[in-house]
């Protein structure tokens, strides 16, 4: 039988001097992220943006973990906080992957919005579910429906995160990136990967329960995987690994006029 008397919180002490460490390693990363954004105009805009978004919710929940004392971290509105920040963290990184696509090479405009679209609502219906599912964790009555809504959306985010390959492939679009755009795409999505299947394991009551006894589980499993993305974006920063694209010629006339040599 599974003691889920303190389902949903965490039973461990937070490391503050661990959360404070790891905080300032994340905000030197979205200095630096910033900076090179800036260098670049923010242009491509979304991709930009969403790990703008990501440094500054997961840096926040870090600030979060290093300030609340343990009783305010185990109210509802410390653990909702804490939790819809690392979600958005993460979901952001995966769908970052995704738009990078649509910056490389030429997609017909179907496939574009495909990408840029679909993922966004994928992420955000699994986000949405956490909400009653973290509703539901308050009472006996109500915990299994709280764990059925966890795991769905847990799954959603693995098929997402494993999507990601084949229609990476699909689009042809590495025969257009650069050699560090490739190992940027390879590291940033398997982090995802290990996180996402994490998060499905996790949403059995069983390994639930476990990973809550310990914060060391967060830390291996949740918070370094998507450290290293983060840190992965920032170091190949797309202003090094995104080429712009090509312009294409003003008018069809234009690019087939002939070229007249003055002798």
């Amino acid at each position: 039988m599974v003691d889920l008397s303190n389902y949903p919180y965490p039973s461990y002490e937070s490391s503050k001097a661990a959360g404070g460490i790891l905080a300032a390693v994340i905000g030197i990363s979205m200095i630096a992220w910033i900076f090179q954004s800036i260098q670049i105009r923010f242009t491509p805009r979304r991709p930009l943006i969403l790990l703008l978004v990501s440094h500054l919710t997961v840096f926040v929940h870090l600030v979060l973990r290093a300030a609340l004392s343990t009783e305010n971290r185990n109210s509802r509105a410390g653990f909702t906080a804490t939790s819809f920040l690392i979600v958005i963290g993460m979901r952001a990184i995966i769908i970052a992957n995704y738009d990078f696509l649509t910056q490389v090479g030429n997609l017909k405009k179907w496939m574009t919005r495909a990408i840029a679209i679909g993922p966004v609502l994928v992420a955000v219906t699994s986000a949405i579910l956490m909400a009653p599912a973290n509703t539901s964790s308050y009472s006996a009555d109500t915990r299994d429906r709280s764990f059925r809504l966890r795991q769905a959306s847990s799954v959603m985010v693995l098929i997402l995160t494993v999507a990601f390959y084949p229609i990476w492939f699909a689009t042809k679009a590495m025969k257009h990136m650069t050699k560090l755009a490739i190992i940027l795409l390879i590291i940033s999505s398997i982090s995802c990967l290990f996180v996402s299947i994490y998060l499905v394991i996790t949403s059995v009551d069983v390994y639930y329960v476990g990973s809550n006894d310990q914060e060391f589980w967060f830390y291996v499993f949740q918070f370094t995987p998507i450290a290293i993305a983060l840190l992965t974006w920032t170091i190949l920063h797309p202003k090094r690994t995104l080429e712009p694209k090509p312009e294409p010629p003003s008018s069809p006339d234009e690019s087939m006029k002939p070229i007249s040599i003055n002798i």
